[in-house]
């Protein structure tokens, strides 16, 4: 299993790995840099084994961009020889992560025919659109990085892809037969139970504490900081406990709204804050007209009707997971942000954290727009496993994921952002609203079902040629 990237942030790549660690007689070899750690139960397996690709020498890095591409495409391409040629165990199959393109395509084609071996090429996205995002669709790099990966893509001999709409894409223009392999989430990914919850916020305590952020969250945690005894209950933003007795949700607990994002040109991060921005402005005019109505029908004469109570709208807090290379030029913007009832906290979680955060929260939000237009993003997956309803970036092919107005929302800005959390929070926690509690129960109907295990055998098993004979494979 080829992943030229950190691979623990490639759940993909990691639940296919665990797939095929579960067939009898298999052992897997994983080529990838390394970075994060990947998820428990591929660190327990015996029969996966990590062989990590070096980091380019760090004087490379003050070379003209140019020659550091060149460079580090070079240091890439020597060690993947060495490893997939020389010193690894001869694979039955090579299944390969694109993107990127370069140089692993050209390399696991030679490795296979060096091995006889059959090379799978998964596809979630084109390497040369990715590229296009910093350089233009003119420059000549990125014509030179599609022809190299045209030219090498059409020769696996047998592929994945994430969607129909790429599907149809690589047949139509490379002539490419992908079989589609839908993401779906692994079992973990459920409901957080109120207890595990509460463990999970006392452990981020430190993390969502910030007192250079002037909100809501860091009031209260001043608040409760001055009035703390050894005997106060143990207090989370979103839960309590008291001596002896169980945890509790607080009745005053903010919404939780969760988003990944990889800090990178593909996601833009400016839609939400302006969401948030929006979203703050909603609260006060919420504010503002309850107290209107309750004035209003505290003076109305007998035999008039009073005003419908307008809901309240909740303080948010917004959690974003992920790193990348833009993560700390959208927080200081956060930092100069006036937010009286948005509080936006970045997280890096730890593996098991992050399936225990998604099923904490309320609502998730996705900014993945897709350099392509033909993938779709595992978060949203992982998100609907958790039982989340999700407000999404609206682009080609998204609606082969979520169903506006079923189990999620589309939305292209962030006003129409702000406008459906706040449809979504109206009377949280209290009293939820229709929409919110219909659309978490179609998420739990349609999404929680069919996990990423079975949807494998099903679909991926027979590509990889397994019900066929073929074990004691490396792979």
């Amino acid at each position: 299993v080829l992943v030229l990237g950190d691979f623990g942030r490639s759940p993909r790549m990691q639940y296919h790995t665990l797939s095929l660690s579960q067939q009898s007689g298999t052992s897997v070899h994983v080529i990838a840099y390394g970075g994060s750690a990947p998820i428990a139960e591929l660190r327990a397996a015996q029969n996966v084994k990590m062989h990590i690709v070096p980091e380019p020498p760090s004087l490379f890095k003050r070379l003209p961009r140019l020659m550091l591409l060149i460079c580090k495409v070079l240091h890439q391409l020597l060690w993947l020889l060495w490893m997939m040629l020389v010193t690894l165990p001869k694979p039955g199959h090579i299944l390969l992560q694109n993107p990127p393109a370069i140089p692993t395509m050209a390399v696991c084609w030679l490795a296979a025919r060096r091995h006889r071996a059959k090379l799978i090429i998964d596809w979630h996205n084109y390497g040369y659109t990715i590229l296009a995002l910093t350089q233009g669709a003119r420059h000549p790099l990125v014509r030179l990085a599609r022809s190299y990966e045209h030219f090498w893509g059409k020769r696996g001999d047998g592929h994945f892809c994430v969607t129909q709409a790429m599907q149809q894409d690589l047949q139509t223009k490379w002539g490419v037969n992908a079989t589609v392999l839908y993401d779906r989430p692994p079992a973990f990914f459920k409901r957080t139970p109120l207890p595990a919850a509460h463990t999970l916020f006392r452990k981020l305590g430190t993390a969502l504490e910030q007192p250079a952020f002037d909100d809501f969250l860091t009031h209260r945690s001043a608040a409760a900081a001055a009035g703390r005894t050894q005997e106060a209950a143990e207090v989370t933003v979103v839960t309590t406990k008291r001596p002896g007795q169980a945890v509790c949700a607080r009745p005053d607990r903010p919404a939780v709204v969760v988003s990944s994002t990889s800090w990178t040109p593909d996601e833009d991060f400016g839609i939400l804050l302006e969401a948030a921005a929006a979203y703050d402005q909603l609260v006060e005019a919420a504010a503002e007209a309850a107290a209107e109505a309750a004035a209003a029908a505290g003076t109305a004469s007998a035999g008039t009707a009073a005003p419908a109570p307008v809901p309240a709208l909740p303080d948010l807090l917004l959690l974003i997971t992920g790193k990348g290379p833009q993560k700390e030029m959208y927080m200081a913007r956060v930092a100069g942000m006036a937010l009286r009832h948005v509080a936006i906290r970045s997280l890096w979680l730890e593996a098991a954290d992050y399936p225990l955060l998604l099923g904490a929260a309320d609502v998730g939000v996705c900014l993945h727009a897709s350099s392509s237009g033909l993938d779709l993003p595992m978060k949203v997956v992982d998100m609907f496993g958790a039982g989340l309803p999700v407000c999404a970036l609206s682009y080609s092919c998204i609606r082969e994921l979520v169903v506006p107005g079923v189990t999620g929302l589309l939305f292209s800005t962030g006003q129409e952002l702000a406008a459906q959390l706040a449809g979504l929070l109206g009377g949280f926690p209290a009293e939820p609203s229709e929409q919110l509690k219909a659309l978490a129960a179609n998420v739990a109907s349609r999404e929680q079902g069919l996990r990423w295990d079975e949807n494998w055998r099903e679909v991926a098993a027979p590509v990889m040629g397994y019900g066929a004979g073929e074990t004691e494979q490396q792979h």
